[in-house]
């Protein structure tokens, strides 16, 4: 017995010998920071790369000793998105991701050197299919999956803490949106062309829309958005065009045309407003993202279809913060992507007289 507590304290000894020498002594790789920006010289960029995000280290997140012992002896390291579908960005500087391949939630806390993934309810119950996350003024996690048909909400640990939906009520949910001041959670039902709108304990309060090519009416929406101004800004994706609705569901304008030239649309799908109002639109045809003003007029594009920096495959949800950083759920590149709007003071597509183009 006194032999085998032996060779124990031995091998545990060897263990954090090994972790603090390869941890302590191991290379710093630095990374090689490229400067990208849209448009490109001699016009005044616009939109600018920063960074991309796939593992912790991407955030400088460094692991504790003793989890990183434990990942050591158990073989276990997991970490790392697979296939970012939706992503948020919240007022504190955590980035949320939905991870469709890994059926969960990655969430990366640069402020508190944290990182954790949220898996479901239970080890027993796990997301099938998160699609779409965002967060309330207490930081509570609302991830909808539209397998199971629910919006499951966690604490900010990632603790769960109840489900909205009941029954068959939502047949698809995918993108959601809180607006915090009101308290009110808007889901959007693809499968249904429904929103449908929740106070946050879960209360079904009504629903907005219906199936149609017409005002108000919505063919297979995606993703939403809540603008400044209080409206709700819908990718109408299968009728190809963004629907502006306002938090009642009177329609208040739309914009958009099939197509694969500079302007048009082809699969319409996140959609994120910076802090002046402008809408960013992913496309996961035309594999770029454009911004548009209210009125529908086209102001950029950034982006093409590739692997590099600035470059896309098959991009999804899209999130601004309040520092206007852009993430986009590059979602076949297995990444997010980070870009900044750099701000004039004269807006986007405008010249040095503050004048159109």
């Amino acid at each position: 017995m006194m032999r085998k507590t032996v060779i124990a304290i031995i091998t545990l000894v060897l263990v954090i010998t090994t972790l603090t020498y390869s941890f302590a002594m191991g290379p710093k790789i630095e990374k090689k920071k490229e400067h990208i920006v849209w448009p490109p010289p001699p016009w005044e960029p616009r939109i600018e790369f920063l960074y991309t995000i796939t593992t912790p280290d991407d955030f400088d997140i460094k692991k504790g000793f003793f989890r990183r012992l434990w990942e050591f002896v158990a073989g276990e390291s997991r970490e790392g998105v697979v296939k970012p579908f939706g992503v948020f960005a919240d007022d504190s500087g955590r980035v949320y991701v939905t991870d469709t391949a890994d059926q969960s939630v990655h969430v990366f806390d640069p402020k508190d050197n944290n990182y954790f993934v949220v898996e479901g309810i239970n080890k027993k119950s796990r997301l099938t299919s998160p699609i779409s996350v965002a967060t309330d003024a207490e930081r509570n996690i609302y991830v909808s999956d539209s397998v199971i048909r629910r919006v499951y909400v966690f604490n900010e640990k990632g603790k769960f803490i109840r489900e909205i939906g009941s029954g068959n009520a939502m047949q698809r949910p995918t993108g959601i949106a809180i607006d915090k001041a009101s308290g009110i959670l808007y889901v959007v039902d693809t499968l249904a062309s429904k929103i449908f709108v929740y106070s946050l304990d879960g209360k079904h309060i009504k629903t907005i829309g219906e199936y149609g090519g017409g005002n108000g009416q919505f063919n297979r929406p995606t993703f939403i958005a809540i603008g400044k101004d209080g409206n709700l800004y819908i990718t109408d994706t299968m009728n190809v065009r963004v629907q502006i609705i306002d938090k009642n569901g009177k329609f208040i304008g739309k914009f958009g045309k099939r197509g694969d030239g500079t302007g048009d649309l082809a699969n319409p799908r996140g959609i994120a407003l910076d802090s002046e109002g402008h809408i960013y639109i992913t496309d996961t045809i035309l594999e770029a993202v454009q911004i548009f003003d209210k009125s529908g007029r086209l102001l950029l594009v950034f982006g093409r279809r590739g692997t590099n920096s600035g470059e896309f495959a098959l991009p999804a949800g899209i999130s601004i913060s309040n520092d206007d950083k852009i993430y986009v759920a590059d979602s076949y590149n297995m990444r997010i992507q980070v870009f900044r709007y750099l701000k004039t003071g004269r807006g986007i597509g405008k010249g040095e007289d503050g004048k159109s183009k």
